[in-house]
């Protein structure tokens, strides 16, 4: 299988829309083809960004990290939710929507965990296209599967914060890293409401320097570079001094596309190391494996 169908595939991008205003009649595979395009002069030029700048150059270095697999279990916090979403869908329809719905998203009903797919690696917009299109398949008119998919969504409240389970000792992992003079942004498909909500909850926010979600207007869903090219212009930092760490394929090649400096794949979500292989300079463990490769690279 070649890069550009590893890109699209674990996402299930046929028939879904970018959710930014700005995008939404470009072509999603056009725009990952041309992503995957630039991949090769991408990652060149970070080489030789890495290669001939010299250290006492360096603008600030940063990490950039992914929510859900990474610094939070992706499988507490979203299991519970696609099973409610699938049964208020089933109790509005009176169809036998489950099944079909957890494979359209990836979830393993039977384990509760999620695979790489559209649940782990989607935004919340990419979600409710797709879904909505299920209910369109299955005879109800689109308009009406439309009121359906929104009377039933409920966009993720942390009252529960039993289903927020940190990683380990997230805050302390942050402390170091700014301790030793890095920068980290949070970048996640995920809604913003839930994104900060979580980040509150397990007290990471004052270590946070900028936080991008999956519905901001103004970017498009991972593995796009647009999400990366924010966070690295609204910081000033150069994608040769940013390391990328995730647990999707998403994330990985989001690393590639961006031409960081390298990216480190964790196998605490979705993707087991075989996948996470392909594109990952680095697979570990957890994110504090990763921590101790990054003050490695940085001594």
């Amino acid at each position: 299988m070649n890069k550009v169908q590893r890109l699209i595939n674990p996402l299930h991008l046929e028939g879904l829309h970018h959710e930014a205003d700005m995008m939404r009649n470009v072509d999603v595979h056009r725009v990952l083809y041309q992503t995957c395009g630039r991949q090769a002069s991408g990652l060149a030029k970070s080489r030789s960004c890495q290669q001939h700048k010299d250290e006492s150059e360096r603008n600030q270095r940063l990490v950039i990290f992914d929510k859900d697999g990474t610094l939070v279990c992706i499988h507490a916090m979203w299991a519970p939710w696609i099973r409610g979403i699938a049964a208020r869908l089933e109790n509005a329809t009176d169809l036998d929507l489950a099944n079909k719905i957890f494979n359209l998203v990836s979830f393993d009903n039977n384990t509760g965990k999620i695979k790489p797919g559209l649940l782990g690696e989607g935004t919340m917009s990419q979600l409710r296209d797709t879904i909505t299109q299920l209910l369109s398949e299955e005879g109800v008119p689109r308009e009406k599967a439309e009121r359906i998919v929104q009377a039933c969504w409920q966009v993720r409240e942390m009252a529960n914060y039993g289903d927020v389970h940190a990683v380990g000792d997230v805050g302390h992992l942050f402390g170091v890293l700014k301790s030793n003079g890095y920068l980290i942004a949070v970048n996640t498909s995920d809604s913003r409401g839930v994104t900060e909500q979580t980040l509150d909850h397990l007290d990471l926010r004052r270590y946070v320097d900028i936080v991008v979600c999956g519905d901001d207007e103004d970017v498009l869903p991972k593995p796009h570079p647009s999400t990366a090219q924010k966070i690295c212009r609204e910081l000033g930092v150069h994608p040769s001094d940013v390391i990328m760490i995730g647990d999707s394929t998403s994330d990985m090649m989001l690393g590639c596309n961006a031409g960081f400096r390298y990216s480190i794949g964790v196998l605490t979500g979705i993707a087991p190391r075989e996948v996470l292989e392909r594109d990952a300079t680095y697979v570990v463990d957890d994110i504090h494996q990763a921590l101790h490769l990054i003050l490695q690279d940085s001594s």
